[in-house]
């Protein structure tokens, strides 16, 4: 389940190689979007015209001064 880490076959990782390993995968993340994004959060629910929605990802930037929301729409 953690290929995409890239972190060699072992059957136990310490809690530090994980976590230092999605740190580096989300900063390389945030810096492909560009300069001034911050992560707020994930999940974050949001009321539209009295519509409830759950935003999968909600960025800000700094510069820009606004917030980047991103939202997957579930194929039924």
């Amino acid at each position: 389940m953690l290929e995409f880490l890239g972190l060699p076959d072992k059957s136990k990782y310490s809690e530090t190689e994980l976590e230092q390993k999605i740190i580096d995968r989300l900063e390389n993340f945030l810096l492909e979007l560009g300069k001034g994004f911050t992560f707020v959060g994930r999940q974050v629910r949001f009321t539209f015209d009295d519509k409830h929605f759950r935003i999968d990802l909600v960025f800000y930037n700094r510069i820009l001064q606004c917030f980047v929301l991103i939202y997957w729409v579930k194929d039924h």
